[in-house]
């Protein structure tokens, strides 16, 4: 399994302040490929953001907020995005939707934490990095719950804690690999699409109708997974708290600094 599930990441607009606008711009990179979007940056930024986040994420300057997500699913449906054949504007409302989408989530999350459960596994999101995750492993033990909320920050290592805190997102995990078949079926269709287009351009008669059928139920089945994953991951997040506020109470967290 990869190493985050999600990234959530909100900082002050002036974070890159030789390129601040209020006009929105994102940077998309997946698989050592970087598409740029709206209104663009230097190359040195760019650069900068590259270095910072690796080689999978979605940047935004989003109305004068700067916004990154490692969401997987939010990664795909960018890679759905480059793959069209849109128009720029078509193109930058679609990333603004899908940002837009991302940010609501964050908002709506009570606090920070990082859950791993083994070695290569972590669990991150509320404004947390994998520089965060990094740090806090070489200063605590490889399996842990470490959560940053209004009233202080808490650790919590309890091994059953931890199993249970884990397996609240056994379920949105398990629809991952599905999420990502549809969306490489999408991207297929489109490429399909493609070739009618240019053998429709060269004179040619072409039947789009089973085409246009088959993109349609895709798209239901994309749309399907998503309403799923969002209603899972806030299932799993309140039983998380839930767990939280109890291992709170009870001492089983401590307090940290």
């Amino acid at each position: 399994m990869r190493m985050t599930i999600g990234v959530f990441v909100l900082v002050a607009a002036t974070a890159f302040a030789s390129d601040t606008s209020n006009k929105d711009s994102y940077v998309f990179r997946d698989g050592g490929i970087t598409w740029m979007i709206g209104r663009g940056m230097s190359a040195d930024a760019l650069q900068r953001i590259q270095s910072q986040y690796g080689d999978a994420f979605l940047w935004a300057r989003r109305n004068g907020q700067i916004f990154v997500t490692r969401e997987r699913f939010v990664l795909d449906a960018a890679s759905i995005i480059v793959a069209r054949r849109d128009s720029g504007e078509e193109r930058q409302a679609r990333f603004a939707e899908i940002t837009d989408a991302a940010m609501h989530r964050a908002t709506k999350r009570r606090g920070s934490y990082v859950l791993t459960s083994s070695i290569n596994r972590a669990l991150i999101s509320g404004g947390m990095t994998i520089e965060n995750v990094v740090n806090l492993r070489n200063k605590y033990n490889e399996q842990f719950l470490w959560v940053r909320t209004a009233d202080g920050t808490w650790l919590i290592e309890d091994p059953d804690y931890l199993e249970r805190a884990t397996a609240f997102f056994a379920a949105e995990i398990a629809i991952g690999p599905e999420q990502r078949a549809v969306a490489q079926e999408e991207r297929k269709l489109d490429q399909e699409e493609e070739r009618l287009d240019k053998m429709r351009d060269a004179g040619k008669d072409v039947d789009m109708r089973e085409l246009n059928r088959r993109q349609k139920e895709v798209g239901r089945r994309e749309k399907e997974l998503d309403e799923r994953q969002e209603a899972l991951e806030r299932i799993a997040e309140d039983k998380l708290w839930a767990l939280i506020d109890d291992a709170i109470r009870r001492g089983v967290a401590r307090p940290v600094r």
